[in-house]
């Protein structure tokens, strides 16, 4: 995962189906059962956007840069520097008219072993990856691969709306491999092995960019927001713990709050 050049190996060196159960096997792993339904190949299977970037590189990345960003911010205490850096995203909220906005900054490393990551939903860390790019080309100097990495990935997320494919897969490509590339050497440069340690997400984001697919066709948003809506419906007091009496509820109260169909 720390591979993100053109001569990366596994850039050239594709599983087929057959090779990548044989792999599983071999590791000790289990199979999913959706291999035994007839027809179904690892080239159906896509990455998607929201848990690879939007909760992956983009929330590790936004986590890192904020807690860089806060050692800048004016202020003595830790505390008093957090509430300026949350007064810039709230600028950038009003000035933007951002819907999906985080309700508190959360991106602390925890017990100083797992590097810094944004904790919010994914829609939050999207809206805020453009926050981040503009704060990096505000606070660092030119030149600097924090910056450089902040703007290749703002590229990446630019490119989702592009309509040109061809202009779509350079951006994804070069871009993507740039951040990668970044990141890596700012793992380095750091020297902790913490900040800026690249995670397995990283590797499923370049393999997402190079797929020359649209990411915006089949990501999963929308199935996302249905189950949160769902658990939502089905919130319910009292000591039913089983399955059918929570799928009842929120049946019940779907039907409580909507129309019933008419067949015309």
């Amino acid at each position: 995962m720390h591979e993100a050049d053109d001569n990366a190996e596994w850039r050239s060196n594709r599983y087929n189906t057959h090779d990548f159960l044989a792999f599983l096997l071999s590791h000790g792993k289990g199979v999913s059962p959706i291999f035994s339904v007839y027809g179904v190949f690892t080239y159906l299977f896509r990455i998607d956007w929201l848990h690879a970037v939007d909760m992956g590189v983009g929330a590790d990345f936004l986590g890192n840069l904020f807690v860089l960003l806060e050692k800048n911010m004016p202020g003595r205490s830790e505390t008093v520097r957090r509430q300026h850096l949350w007064q810039e995203c709230q600028e950038y909220y009003d000035t933007h008219e951002v819907e999906d906005r985080v309700k508190s900054l959360d991106y602390k490393a925890k017990k100083g072993t797992r590097p810094p990551k944004l904790r919010s939903h994914a829609a939050g860390c999207r809206a805020l990856i453009r926050s981040g790019y503009e704060m990096a080309q505000k606070c660092l100097s030119d030149g600097d691969p924090i910056k450089l990495a902040a703007t290749h990935l703002w590229q990446c997320y630019q490119s989702l709306s592009h309509t040109g494919a061809m202009y779509k897969k350079q951006v994804f490509h070069q871009s993507s491999k740039a951040f990668a590339l970044q990141y890596h050497a700012l793992f380095l440069a750091v020297g902790d092995g913490v900040s800026w340690r690249v995670m397995p997400k990283m590797h499923l984001f370049l393999e997402l960019c190079c797929e020359d697919t649209e990411p915006n066709l089949f990501w999963c948003y929308r199935d996302e927001d249905f189950g949160g809506s769902a658990a939502k419906q089905a919130k319910m007091r009292g000591m039913w713990k089983k399955l059918s009496a929570f799928s009842m509820h929120g049946l019940n109260m779907f039907c409580m709050k909507n129309d019933p169909p008419r067949l015309v």
